[in-house]
């Protein structure tokens, strides 16, 4: 039996998946399927600066299902304003000092690769071994991106009790080099509630990576969500999220729309 959620994968603005998506759809249809999402993302918070920072995000992603193993593309456009060490899906990049310059950035962000594969390991317990590419399209010079090409490898799994679900994962990003930001590679984990109620699903989920470089902070957040499912091929979510750290923003939330084709 193929693994009912696909993936804990946390709302990032490094567009591995800008939402937690806790799917709806039952194992049965997963299979075979390609899926449509876009929506917007706003967040704003200091990142240990004495200005803050505003992001808006739009993001844009296709994902192939087979069952037991995925594909997916994402994406975003990006509106930034704030001080330009503070990067879109990588925080406080950069330590913030008093008085530094405030700039307004937009364009493409970087594009993220994904691929998972899911196993049955015990009555109601799926485990996914999932890998993940970052190509740099977002601008370097613009502060919308470090300029390098990062790879993530880690492991989730999930059990399911009843209609309740629990879920946690692990693993290590590899970031590569950058012309502008002295970069490390970090370790990240995180963990994840959901419910089923009729159509909704509600989530609450908790993530945390370490600073991309020795001097920034590390990115700790607080997620919770709704997702509703209109039809079979028409899903709804809404979420909100907030900072536990200075890698984090202080406050966001969006609204994700997701379209499955051939339903």
């Amino acid at each position: 039996m193929p693994h009912p959620y696909r993936s804990l994968a946390y709302r990032s603005l490094a567009v591995a998946g800008l939402v937690p998506l806790a799917l709806l759809a039952s194992p049965a249809s997963a299979q075979g399927e390609v899926t449509l999402s876009t929506g917007i993302d706003y967040s704003s918070g200091d990142y240990g600066d004495v200005e803050d920072t505003d992001m808006l995000a739009i993001p844009f992603a296709v994902k192939y299902d087979s069952g037991s193993f995925y594909l997916k593309a994402s994406i975003p456009y990006l509106d930034v304003e704030g001080p330009s060490g503070v990067i879109p899906g990588d925080g406080g990049a950069t330590p913030g000092a008093p008085g530094g310059a405030v700039t307004s950035r937009s364009g493409l962000g970087d594009l993220w690769l994904t691929a998972g594969y899911s196993m049955p390991i015990a009555e109601g317990t799926w485990f996914d071994a999932v890998g993940k590419a970052k190509l740099p399209t977002a601008s370097e010079s613009k502060f919308l991106g470090t300029g390098s090409t990062d790879f993530t490898a880690q492991g989730e799994v999930l059990h399911m009790i009843g209609p309740m679900s629990v879920a946690a994962y692990g693993g290590r990003r590899f970031n590569g080099s950058s012309d502008v930001f002295d970069l490390r590679d970090t370790w990240l984990a995180g963990a994840g509630v959901y419910l089923s109620a009729n159509r909704a699903m509600l989530g609450l989920d908790y993530d945390w990576r370490e600073g991309s470089t020795a001097t920034s902070p590390d990115i700790s957040e607080l997620t919770g969500s709704i997702t509703y499912k209109l039809t079979d091929a028409l899903r709804l979510q809404g979420y909100g999220y907030t900072g536990l750290a200075d890698g984090s923003p202080d406050i966001g939330g969006g609204l994700q729309v997701l379209v499955t084709l051939g339903q």
